[in-house]
């Protein structure tokens, strides 16, 4: 009975500890890709609507104070 809790005890430690090896290995390399072609294609966008000369920005309302609910 001990002998079988001592064996699944060391076998999820392993499961753990090769879990953590992934992690360490793989977990941090795909974020900083994902995260830098991310910012890639920002940019691009940036600069493509700076070309353009359109604009992302929304227009304020015509009466917009009328909107407003209180003091910020």
């Amino acid at each position: 009975m001990s002998l079988t809790v001592f064996l699944a005890i060391c076998i999820l430690g392993c499961d753990l500890l090769l879990y953590i090896l992934f992690q360490w290995i793989y977990g941090e390399k795909r974020r900083e890709r994902s995260c830098r072609l991310a910012t890639r294609h920002r940019t691009k966008a940036i600069l493509t609507d700076l070309d353009t000369g359109s604009s992302n920005a929304r227009a304020f309302p015509p009466r917009g104070m009328n909107y407003r609910t209180g003091f910020f």
